[in-house]
């Protein structure tokens, strides 16, 4: 087992993963959108493989600024492949972006999660390891 950042090629097995969780993005799509993130030094995707090489998780972090409060870490984007939940997958995942965050030279003082508010699971495991629930997202459609 083993945690690496991700690559271009790796687009599959993230598709995948995701369409497990309910999102909807082709192979392309994620593709294309990793040769654009993976250069960028505020941003981080980790994926998670067993020893066979096979990817059963991936995690995509940040680190920004907000005028008003600083710098934080967001954790963007996670998912663990089912019949990998429960094991400790997630748990070496998240604690792998959020060394991470720490580490970057944004200095980060928090780390943010949205999280789609039907999954209690998952609210769940984010408390668990050591977070509040303290805001409600809002999202306003503007394009396709």
């Amino acid at each position: 087992m083993s945690i690496r950042d991700a690559r271009s090629s790796d687009a599959k097995e993230i598709c995948i993963l995701s369409c497990q969780f309910g999102w909807t993005a082709s192979e392309e799509d994620i593709k294309t959108r990793l040769e654009v993130i993976l250069p960028r030094s505020d941003h981080k995707i980790l994926v998670y493989e067993n020893d066979a090489g096979e990817v059963l998780g991936w995690i995509h972090a940040r680190v920004d600024i907000i005028v008003s409060s600083g710098n934080y870490g967001e954790i963007l984007a996670f998912v663990v492949r089912e019949g990998s939940r429960g094991v400790g997958t997630g748990r070496e995942l998240l604690s792998s972006a959020e060394h991470w965050i720490k580490s970057h030279e944004y200095n980060a003082t928090s780390i943010v999660i949205r999280c789609n508010n039907e999954r209690k699971r998952t609210h769940e495991f984010y408390t668990r390891n050591g977070y509040s629930i303290t805001m409600i997202g809002l999202r306003k459609q503007i394009g396709n």
